[in-house]
């Protein structure tokens, strides 16, 4: 009689562990994909969804905001301005956002060439906003953040397993660097799911981190870390004491979809192109006094913060200015220049009673992880390299859906029926030592990830002695905890 003994291996364990990653976070991954390939061309949709607000005929000169603010006064009494975008094209109106006298947060489309409101939508319920809030926070405020985040960590442990198991024991072209497409079923599926992966891992990986920062954990607490290390603590944007958004007039959080929640301006489709390492420190205050919502005090108020835009290098870097309105009696007009590349970028707080310039912040004062996460930041969304970025962004998200969707038919097709179909794992099977080093260091970088894991474990041990029913349809026995830290394999 042949024994029914199993000799330890790591391959089990390690693809055990892919197994329930890669099911957990499939779902929201795919979400996540489809919304970043549309975030990419955020600006080419806004442009067609509000094509007949937006275009205007081209003048001979701009006429002073100020003008253009008076308009929008007297179209919309009683409402307190919170920003404005200037046009990043001669044929684009002026997009100002404001929350009228019923408390509605509106986009009002304004001419530039002659004051004249050409009409506002919602931006609530534009899609690129959706599109947006959905890829933040699934629109689920807070919670939904913490969830992306915890998604965003686990597909790293994802991404590490998943190149384990394609390493190949022999190196050959078929099933290896390409799809064995002559076969079918499951070898097929499997290629078409492992080989992609592989490929695109690296990727995937990058817009993770580079996506990290703006996160609503790590993001933060990674920011505090300014004040103790050398390393980035000399640059201005990395105190994390207060929070650098403007929440003027309407702030960012009010003009979000009801609901929706989320910190203050991460998700708004303007406030959300601050620069992060600003997003993170202290605004300065002015000096008070100013005599409403729109700066109209003195020598100040947004011609004082117009008078300033020849500052910035529109020249060379292009378009990006978004001028963010005093959020109190102390608050300071936010001149905000983000053009494509990261290094254009420019923050200049003018005071709204006297004009005067606070502050003006730019890439020569960005500590050096500051100016990595900021590029990361724009290549992320598609800006950095222009076109071509736009294009390789969307084929790693493409990429992306399609190795997903052919690991869910995989797994379908190989489960047995009623149960989940998670790989069988043997008492003696382990982890290799360096994968267990791997998620060790994982989980201390995200503590999410090793919260999550001792969750895991705790349930695990309780499923285990509490449901055997529950542990067998898991593909469980009784000794076969899912977390091995090490030992020999």
């Amino acid at each position: 009689m042949a024994s029914t003994t199993r000799q330890p291996t790591t391959y089990r364990a390690v693809w055990r562990w892919h197994f329930y990653a890669g099911l957990l976070c499939a779902p929201v991954l795919l979400l996540l994909s489809l919304t970043g390939a549309i975030y990419l061309f955020d600006r080419e949709i806004d442009g067609w969804w509000n094509r007949d607000l937006q275009r205007v005929a081209v003048g001979a000169v701009a006429l002073p905001l100020a003008t253009q603010e008076a308009a929008l006064v007297a179209a919309y009494p009683g409402a307190s301005i919170g920003r404005v975008r200037l046009p990043e094209a001669p044929d684009e109106a002026a997009r100002w956002f404001l929350r009228d006298a019923q408390g509605r947060g509106r986009l009002v489309f304004v001419d530039p060439y002659n004051a004249r409101v050409l009409g506002d939508v919602d931006p609530a319920w534009q899609p690129t906003t959706i599109a947006r809030d959905l890829h933040g926070n699934l629109l689920m405020g807070n919670i939904g953040s913490h969830l992306v985040e915890l998604t965003a960590c686990w597909t790293l442990v994802m991404l590490v397993t998943g190149l384990v198991l394609w390493w190949p024991r022999r190196w050959k072209a078929r099933g290896v660097l390409w799809p064995r497409l002559g076969t079918s079923g499951r070898r097929l599926w499997r290629d078409l799911h492992a080989i992609p992966s592989a490929a695109n891992a690296l990727l995937v990986a990058f817009l993770i981190l580079s996506g990290l920062p703006w996160s609503a954990f790590w993001g933060v607490q990674f920011a505090a870390l300014g004040q103790q290390l050398p390393f980035i603590a000399p640059s201005p944007n990395f105190t994390a004491s207060r929070p650098a958004a403007p929440s003027a007039g309407p702030d960012a959080a009010s003009l979000a979809p009801a609901g929706h929640g989320g910190h203050p301006a991460s998700h708004d489709a303007e406030a959300a192109r601050l620069p992060w390492v600003v997003r993170q420190s202290p605004r300065p205050a002015g000096i008070g006094g100013h005599d409403d919502a729109h700066g109209h005090h003195g020598a100040g108020g947004i011609a004082a913060a117009e008078a300033l835009l020849a500052r910035l290098p529109v020249d060379r870097f292009g378009p990006g200015i978004r001028i963010f309105y005093p959020d109190g009696p102390a608050g300071v007009f936010t001149i905000s220049y983000v053009p494509d590349k990261a290094e254009g970028q420019r923050t200049l707080y003018v005071d709204p009673a006297s004009g005067q310039l606070i502050d003006d912040i730019g890439w020569g004062r960005y500590s050096p992880v500051a100016r990595v996460i900021e590029w990361g930041v724009e290549t992320h969304v598609g800006r950095q390299y222009g076109l071509a970025n736009q294009i390789a962004g969307l084929l790693v998200c493409l990429v992306l859906i399609g190795t997903v969707i052919a690991g869910l038919i995989l797994w379908w097709r190989r489960r047995p029926s009623a149960r989940l179909g998670a790989p069988d794992v043997a008492p003696t099977d382990r982890l290799p030592r360096p994968l267990v080093w791997t998620i060790a260091v994982l989980a201390v970088l995200l503590p999410l990830v090793g919260a999550s894991l001792l969750l895991v474990w705790l349930l695990d041990r309780l499923v285990m002695a509490l449901a055997p029913r529950l542990a067998r349809w898991l593909g469980r026995g009784a000794h076969e905890p899912i977390v091995r830290p090490g030992g020999r394999h």
